[in-house]
């Protein structure tokens, strides 16, 4: 091994890790002694001290699993030591193995029996272990008083359901499944799954969901005690709260087969797992067979292609889809997919069709290779042929529905078929039927395949018209979906007001007819849902948001509609207020291309005069005054990642006039927005976490973010500190974390732990001045946390940084640095390191001589401080031509300048005892 100056490359590297450790940069830190192991050959010694130290660096950045590994490693080379298995004890009491940890605290007293933060860890593990004794055998008592009061015979059914729900609550501890379990709970509780109490029977099927959930081995021990075909027989029910219990007792089930143990038997070692593939393969099998069951219920068919929605999709390879399509489940689905209410073949529900094609959609993302779509739009392609082939009416409604479905998901999938040979001829004549059935599922198609206007002329140029004859149909049904397809048709200019597609007007009466089928209530929900998204396609037409937003009983119909939570008319609605709201992306021509654009003749689009800000903001403000934010509150909680991005700009827009943020925060809008910052795909999360960045800046944050809120906020806020984020994006979450940071210890301790201070500091460099000035006010207001503190007494440049800010020449910049360096200052350190800086009497001499009485009182603050923290930085301070600034300043009898005549007392009386200057009275 090469060695520099008798020292070898290991122990340099290892030098250099201590060095970063100590500095308190532990990524570094970790680095050198990983690259120190690589260097070191196996079987050497020295390879324990490196992995005791990588646990080291693990814990102080709390990735406690890796602290265990590597403590683990290096008592398996060093069984004795003593750091190593201390280490280990305290990464496996974070991870809550109090057992293990316990173990091997043990151990380690027998090693080190002295050791006081030994003996420390060990008193806590051992009254926790007492504590989970006691709390075992309570819980055990518990569920066997539970199971008593279910079994009673004389037990009304208030009782029994009673009992139920406490062994719910009981199901959801890891102790309370296993002593369930253990007891012949899942014999005891099938008694009951045959009870004519409905709330009964879902409350048994949860304590199984229960038992299944986290733990693989008993969840395969449930499945096959209650035998799937009796399972199948819950989902199938007719009953909506019984077959969704069921199908949560086999997601449960197939969701802990595919992942590790959540909850390990309490004092024993973790079980041998079997390989569960079988079994997976099987529970896959049952609920394909579920699929087109004639027996099963709607409610049953949309719990199944919900499990399909959930198990499928995966972060890598694409085995379980693919299983799935090879299984016969791609024809099945899209047999479901083809399903007419009307014909009766399978009970379906008012969400089956949607349902289906979210998880046709959900496949074919699975489908990452162009040879595997290719399969995929072959598999459904022969599934078309076939029902066409048919040469039936049913079967042509079938196919047509079908694609309809595959339009609405994979729609390059249903694209691509409709421009196979005789499909467009086959929907025309559908829609020009006698056949009210025959028009609507072919107008539905039509519409369908209109949503992307550089993929549909084809269809467009031959169904204008239809759609236009079927507009006048009396059948309000038929006339619905007319109109939804005439909207797609008229909004391809988007708004663009240079680009209007339909003929003056007519966007207007399009927009009115559909708002009649909106706001009649006696209407139904299928009516309702298509006018919905007909407007959501109008209304980027200016005159149509004008017309809308100044129609309240159409906006209070919308919000009424977002309220219910239907996943069918959320899309829509969230579309129309993103659209009224003009929070979709706007892209800004650069002038020098329109002039281009001009001189090449070229088309330009133009932005209407009823979309200039003045208007935007009044149409903001009438939607909060309808309520709009009750209705985004109640859309925010779908899964659906797209329409949460909705939401988000739509919720951004409503916060952006600070009048505002006050009734978003009354009406649970923050509440809802931590939601969405903190889940869904990166743009909603941005505009989620700009917009409570925003309330954070204007709003007490004890007000807007009450409780436990105020730390779950922190973590979106500083999502927004990344360097792909806008600078008012950095700029607006600097400026609510250091509102946020002047709140409580607490708050400031999650900003530490959210990695915030690396971030935080690096904006300090920044060269635009408010974004490093909100920066520094930032870390002022950090610098009151001890762990912040204790930064910048370490061997860094960081005060050094302060010190060279306090000289700038923005005011509130100086203000900010000089207040930190006020507090910082009252420890020596900083005080020596401040001296060091060789510019620091300049900046100090600006600061003294500024006409600012706050800026000046930090300032004097500070050097009171110095020349309070020992009598060699006095001198500095009294051998230079600040002190007769400084005498100035203390002889100056305004009453403002009181603050800064206490600290100059301070300063005067420390450097009499220091024996620097002769006396204080002399002095002033």
């Amino acid at each position: 091994m090469a060695k520099e100056n008798g020292v070898s490359d290991t122990e340099r590297i290892k030098q250099k890790g201590n060095d970063f450790f100590k500095a308190g940069k532990y990524d570094d830190a970790l680095a050198c002694y990983t690259e120190a192991l690589k260097l070191s050959p196996s079987g050497s010694k020295e390879r324990a001290v490196f992995f005791k130290n990588r646990s080291a660096c693990h814990l102080k950045l709390e990735k406690y699993e890796k602290a265990a590994q590597d403590a683990s490693s290096a008592l398996d080379i060093e069984p004795a030591d003593i750091k190593a298995l201390f280490r280990k004890c305290l990464a496996l009491e974070k991870l809550e193995k109090h057992a293990e940890a316990y173990k091997e605290a043990r151990r380690l007293i027998h090693l080190d029996p002295k050791n006081t933060a030994v003996q420390s860890l060990l008193q806590r593990l051992t009254v926790h272990i007492s504590q989970v004794a006691q709390q075992t055998a309570k819980t055990d008592n518990k569920v066997s008083s539970m199971f008593d009061a279910l079994s009673r015979n004389d037990a009304d059914n208030e009782t029994r359901r009673q009992a139920a729900n406490n062994l719910i609550v009981l199901a959801r501890q890891p102790a309370g499944a296993e002593k369930i379990f253990r007891e012949n709970g899942v014999s005891k509780l099938q008694k009951y799954l045959d009870d004519s109490d409905e709330e009964l029977v879902v409350a048994i099927l949860r304590i199984l969901s229960c038992l299944c959930t986290g733990h693989h081995s008993r969840a395969l021990a449930v499945v096959k005690e209650l035998s799937l075909p009796r399972l199948g027989r819950y989902i199938g029910s007719e009953k909506e709260n019984i077959c969704t219990a069921a199908a949560h007792v086999l997601f449960c089930s197939i969701s802990s087969m595919l992942k590790k143990d959540t909850q390990e038997p309490k004092g024993a070692e973790e079980a041998v797992v079997p390989d569960l593939t079988g079994e997976i393969k099987d529970l896959m099998m049952f609920f394909l067979g579920l699929l087109n069951d004639k027996d099963i219920s709607g409610y049953g068919r949309d719990a199944v292609i919900d499990i399909i929605i959930k198990f499928l999709p995966r972060k890598e390879g694409t085995g379980r889809a693919m299983t799935f399509i090879t299984n016969g489940g791609l024809t099945k689905l899209l047999i479901v997919a083809g399903q007419i209410p009307e014909l009766e073949k399978l009970h379906i529900t008012k969400h089956t069709l949607m349902h289906a094609s979210v998880a046709l959609s959900k496949i074919y993302d699975e489908m990452i290779s162009d040879k595997k779509r290719e399969y995929y739009r072959e598999i459904c392609e022969k599934f078309i042929r076939s029902k066409f082939s048919g040469n039936s009416l049913e079967s042509n409604l079938e196919a047509i529905q079908a694609i309809s479905a595959l339009l609405q998901g994979p729609y390059d999938v249903g694209h691509y078929l409709i421009g196979q040979s005789g499909v467009i001829e086959v929907m025309i004549a559908m829609a020009t039927s006698a056949d009210p059935l025959h028009q609507r599922v072919a107008v539905e198609a039509i519409v369908h395949s209109a949503s992307k206007k550089d993929k549909c002329a084809g269809i467009i140029s031959k169904g204008a018209n239809v759609l236009k004859e079927l507009y006048k149909s009396a059948s309000d049904q038929i006339k619905v979906r007319a109109l939804v397809g005439l909207a797609k048709l008229g909004s391809y200019g988007g708004s663009d007001y240079s680009a209007k597609v339909l003929d003056e007007g007519s966007t207007l009466t399009l927009a009115k007819q559909l708002r009649k089928f909106l706001v009649k209530t006696e209407k139904d929900h299928d009516l309702r849902k298509w006018a919905a998204e007909g407007l959501s396609y109008l209304s980027l037409d200016a005159d149509v948001k004008e017309t809308i937003t100044s129609d309240s009983q159409a906006v209070k119909s919308l919000i009424e509609l977002a309220k219910t939570g239907n996943p069918t008319l959320l899309y829509s609605v969230a579309s129309t207020f993103v659209n009224l709201t003009n929070s979709y992306d706007q892209q800004k021509a650069d002038p020098e291309m329109v002039k281009l654009a001009k001189f090449a003749k070229q088309h330009i689009p133009e932005d209407h005069p009823l979309d200039s800000d003045d208007y935007v903001k009044g149409r903001v403000d009438l939607l909060l005054e309808e309520g709009i934010v009750t209705g985004l509150v109640s859309l925010s909680k779908t899964e659906s990642e797209s329409s949460r991005e909705l939401i988000c700009r739509v919720f951004l827009a409503c916060v952006m006039d600070e009048n505002n943020r006050g009734l978003v925060v009354q009406q649970g809008g923050a509440k809802s927005l931590v939601s969405l910052a903190n889940e869904g795909n990166l743009v909603g999360r941005t505009m989620a976490a700009q917009a409570l960045a925003k309330i954070g800046i204007t709003m007490n944050p004890e007000v807007a973010f009450p409780g436990q809120r105020m730390l779950e906020v922190v973590r979106p806020l500083i999502a927004l500190l990344h360097m792909d984020c806008t600078g008012l994006q950095n700029f607006e979450s600097l400026m609510a974390l250091t509102n946020l940071a002047s709140v409580s210890e607490s708050v400031r301790n999650r900003i530490v732990k959210e990695r915030g201070i690396p971030s935080i500091e690096n904006y300090m460099f920044e060269e635009h001045d408010m974004i490093r000035r909100a920066a520094t006010e930032c870390m002022c207001n950090m610098i009151q946390s001890d762990q912040v503190f204790e930064l910048f007494l370490k061997d860094n440049d960081k005060v050094k940084l302060l010190t060279l800010l306090a000289g700038e020449e923005d005011l509130k910049l100086k203000m900010a640095a000089s207040g930190a360096l006020a507090m910082l200052s009252t420890n020596e350190i900083v005080c020596n390191k401040i001296l060091m800086v060789n510019s620091w009497m300049d900046i100090m001499q600006e600061s003294l001589v500024s006409q600012n009485v706050e800026l000046l009182h930090r300032t004097c603050h500070t050097l009171a401080n110095i020349v309070e923290s020992n009598k060699l930085n006095a001198s500095k301070i009294v051998e230079t031509s600040l002190l007769e600034i400084l005498m100035a300043l203390s002889k100056d009898e305004k009453p403002e300048m009181l603050p800064v005549r206490n600290q100059l007392d301070r300063l005067f009386k420390k450097a009499v005892e220091f024996e620097l200057i002769r006396s204080y009275a002399d002095q002033v």
